[in-house]
């Protein structure tokens, strides 16, 4: 559907299909959703005092989880950033939408807070003062003129492209003579003055080790990571000010009651009281993000040219001193370890910071390691201060109740509970998973 100002709503269909049983979970609290994000609107049943005072009910998980999405809400204040992408046919254009011309050939990549492009992103040039981006108004895909910001070096490569389609006379880009190599390098160049604009203007405080691959947005699944098109490279902190999509690793490492196999809910049923605990690593004060806070054993973002179980073998040893053989042993099981991958089943988040800027599609990438009883994550790169063994009734309390977790991590520990059927309470499975995979809001 379209939303005020030609705002694309996907709506996430699991939900919607369940959404009429939301007052199974102890509340009826009005969810106004709509693409990937929610804004509650206190409905809330209310519990009376001695006094007769009323006071509302704590959130339930699915609420909790709910609460870190924010994209309907934020989604006016943002302006899609587009890149050329005349070889890309998105899946309207495939169904008949009436989107044309210009705008056929561009793809959505990110967005960008109307304020940062007002105060700074307008103003980033490159070595001969060329501005890096350029407004323009184009139509979406259901028609609908729309404010963009795109790449100046675009620019040139579009005029070359319609050139070619006016002397040739194809109206949709086939066999466009452009040099996508040398594209993707102009681009990756003009993200890099991007990041020194703002390292220069105090936005950002370093550039990270890490560049992020850019991918065209999609609607409905998207493609696998490691099998999307990439379009540019960016710098990690640079990111998620143009609300570049953010890929993440975690790895859960656990404890069983005995030793042994362990399978979830996602293979053979087995009795889930068998998990003794699951490791949580606490964050560095150092860290530039929700220092102190707890995280997943390992965590850390997917940069460009590694698979996403490769990174995970990386972060492990780096963080924790996992050893490698653990995750790429042959069988990837020894008498007291167990590796199992999950990536094919990831967590899409749409998140920003508390003010509002950087809103991003978060995708969480996890696998779970069974690990033996006498070994204890150790700090090794100074991005974790310690390590707990959280029990799992310890750990439901704090993902129920409790602020000490990462507020994005609580999804990546509650979907691990999922899989290993350790929710204590009687909750509605289908109604968490859906909340932790939503479709994307598109802009553009």
């Amino acid at each position: 559907m379209v939303g005020r100002n030609g705002i694309i709503i996907l709506r996430n269909r699991g939900w919607n299909s369940v959404a009429p049983s939301l007052d199974l979970l102890r509340n009826r609290t009005t969810m106004s959703h709509g693409g990937g994000g929610a804004s509650q609107h206190s409905t809330h049943d209310v519990g009376r005092s001695e006094t007769g005072t009323s006071s509302p009910r704590p959130p339930t998980l699915v609420q909790r989880i709910l609460a870190l999405d924010r994209s309907s809400e934020l989604a006016q204040q943002y302006t899609p950033l587009i890149l050329f992408h005349p070889d890309e046919t998105p899946d309207d254009v495939q169904n008949g939408a009436p989107r044309t011309g210009d705008s056929y050939s561009y793809v959505a990549v990110g967005h960008a807070h109307k304020s940062l492009v007002d105060s700074t992103l307008i103003h980033c040039e490159d070595d001969d003062g060329v501005p890096i981006f350029v407004r323009d108004r184009l139509p979406n895909r259901f028609g609908i003129m729309t404010d963009v910001l795109r790449l100046s070096v675009d620019s040139q490569i579009r005029d070359d492209a319609r050139e070619f389609r006016s002397r040739d006379g194809d109206s949709e880009y086939n066999g466009c003579p452009y040099d996508r190599p040398e594209l993707f390098r102009k681009r990756t160049i003009a993200f890099a003055h991007v990041t020194d604009h703002l390292l220069s203007t105090g936005i950002i405080s370093h550039k990270h080790s890490d560049a992020y691959p850019i991918y065209p947005f999609a609607g409905g699944e998207d493609t696998a990571v490691n099998e999307k098109t990439v379009l540019a490279h960016v710098n990690r902190s640079t990111a998620p000010y143009l609300g570049i999509d953010s890929v993440g690793v975690h790895l859960n490492c656990y404890v069983c009651h005995r030793e042994g196999e362990h399978r979830g809910a996602t293979g053979s049923p087995v009795n889930a009281k068998k998990i003794g605990g699951v490791w949580l690593a606490k964050r560095s004060p150092t860290k530039s993000h929700h220092p102190n806070y707890w995280d997943s054993t390992v965590a850390g973002g997917q940069p460009a040219g590694l698979s996403l179980v490769d990174n995970i073998v990386k972060e492990a040893q780096e963080e924790a001193g996992v050893p490698s053989t653990w995750i790429q042993g042959e069988s990837s099981v020894t008498s007291d370890t167990k590796f199992s991958d999950h990536t094919n089943d990831p967590l899409t988040i749409t998140t920003a910071k508390p003010d509002g800027t950087c809103m991003k599609r978060s995708m969480y990438y996890s696998c779970d390691l069974q690990v033996p009883h006498g070994w204890t994550p150790t700090p090794v790169d100074g991005e974790v201060s310690e390590f707990r063994l959280y029990s799992m009734k310890e750990l439901e309390e704090e993902l129920r109740h409790g602020d000490s977790v990462r507020p994005a991590i609580r999804a990546v520990l509650l979907d691990f509970m999922i899989r290993h059927d350790a929710l204590g309470r009687d909750e509605k499975v289908c109604n968490l998973r859906d909340a932790m995979r939503r479709e994307r809001l598109l802009l553009w």
